[in-house]
Order: C-alpha cells, then structure tokens, then sequence
C-alpha cells in the first residue's frame, strides 16, 4: 500500500479530507472583485439570510461549519474553515433549506460574500468560470462524503492521527524535521466535535500519544513527531491504488467536456 509520506506537497494537500481545498486565484479574484468585506467578532453567528442567499470565502479567522445530525450522543458535524477557503458549494444552483446548517465564527476573522445570482449568471457571462465554480462543487462534495464515511467508520485513534496531518498540509507545513508544529490553537473541545469523539476520549489518547513519544505541547501549540504518519494510507478510506483523495472519477469533468455540456 501507498503511504501518505512518500506524496508530494501538491498529492498530501489532494489527500486531506478535515480541510476545504484553497480557492483557485480566477476564483478568488472573481470573489474579490464583486464580493463585499464583512469583518466578525468571535462568537457570532452568521445570519441565515446570508448563508442562504451567497457564497461566503474567509479571509482571515477562523470559522465553523456546523452541520445537525438526528443522533442526539453526537449532535453535529464540524467543519473548520482555514483562510482562502469557501465555506459551501451547496447552494450553488438552488435556494436549499438552510435549517440544519450553521457558521459560527471561532476566532475573530473577516469574511467576504458574493450574491449567488452573480455565480449563477456567470453560465451566461463567462461560461469557463462557472464550469470552474462547478468542477470545483464537485470536488468539494466528493471531499464532504469521503469526510463523513471516514468520521463514521474510522476509530477514534484513527481520527486523531488523519486530523492532525491533514492540519499540518493545510497549513503548508514542509516535513523535513522530525518534529513538526501545528501553528494553530484549537481547544479540546474544538477538536472533540470536528473529530465527531467525546472530550474524554481526546483526553486519554492525546495522553497516550505523549507517553509514547508522539506528541507534546510547547507554548500552547502541538508538535507532533512524523512516525505517527508512518503508517497512514494516502486515501483515509484505505485504498490500495490511492494516490491523494481526488478520486478517478473526477477526471470525467474535464473542462472541454463540461463547456460542451453546458452549450448544448
């Protein structure tokens, strides 16, 4: 089997799941240039009216995606948000209920939203962007489902290891040491719900990780030794053939074919 170490930066940022991928620079200028700056205390939630009716990029921060389940033992799904990510592509094309869903902001951060009619009239206005926007939809889905059949499948020890690589790939981190800093404060509780676990159990295998030699704790930030990685599998779903999470079957969407599609 492939391990996940022997990737390079480009197929380790492909293999996380914990993390929205960064928004493409097209992407990102379109934002920018029609989107309006909205700066957020931590603690607040974003009203609904405008998590129903735009896409919303963070810019600087740090935010929640907060997903409702129907299991009252674990309640939510947490998704965090990093800097230069879009939150959701779900409301692309369809005002969908909004009900379950909700963005708490973690650290004080600025964000931007753009009306999602904009988007939508780009199919007219620039039909290669608006195939990007969806190409990009699709990547983000497939990502979500690998997320939640992992969360629900995976032990928690599991979890905690996927998590804590994915965090330090999402943050550009260059493994060339043996011990490398997560340069991001979260709290126990933080990572108890986006890890879907108990507080209690985080606790005893975060103990169990510093007995081992694994992790430790220097100035409120983790450090964490890169033999816990040895083992891990580039697909957290254990494929045999994985070569980062962007599966094969996102190679039907290639651009070509989606414009033809679109000017039928």
């Amino acid at each position: 089997m492939a391990r996940v170490m022997s990737l390079s930066p480009e197929m380790k940022g492909k293999s996380t799941i914990f993390f929205p991928d960064i928004v493409k620079p097209d992407i990102m200028s379109f934002i920018k240039e029609n989107g309006e700056l909205i700066t957020l205390s931590k603690g607040e939630l974003i009203p609904k009216s405008i998590l129903l009716n735009n896409f919303i990029y963070l810019n600087t921060g740090l935010i929640f995606y907060i997903k409702r389940t129907n299991n009252y033992t674990k309640p939510k799904f947490v998704n965090v948000i990093i800097p230069h990510r879009l939150t959701d592509y779900h409301l692309l094309l369809e005002n969908n209920c909004t009900c379950c869903k909700s963005i708490k902001v973690a650290r004080d951060s600025q964000i931007t939203i753009v009306e999602k009619s904009l988007i939508k009239n780009l199919i007219k206005e620039d039909i290669e962007l608006f195939t990007r926007f969806m190409f990009d939809a699709n990547y983000f889905t497939e990502r979500q489902t690998a997320l939640a059949i992992f969360l629900l499948t995976s032990s928690p020890e599991d979890k905690l290891i996927k998590f804590l690589f994915d965090i330090l790939v999402a943050f550009k981190t260059e493994f060339i040491s043996m011990w490398l800093t997560i340069d991001i404060k979260l709290t126990r509780e933080e990572i108890a719900d986006i890890l879907h676990i108990s507080i209690i159990k985080l606790d005893l295998m975060l103990g169990s990780l510093k007995k081992q030699g694994m992790l430790k704790k220097e100035k409120g930030l983790f450090s964490i030794n890169t033999a816990l990685f040895s083992e891990l599998s580039p697909c957290p779903l254990g494929r045999e053939d994985a070569q980062g999470c962007k599966s094969n079957n996102m190679l039907k969407f290639k651009m070509k074919n989606m414009i033809e599609i679109n000017n039928v």
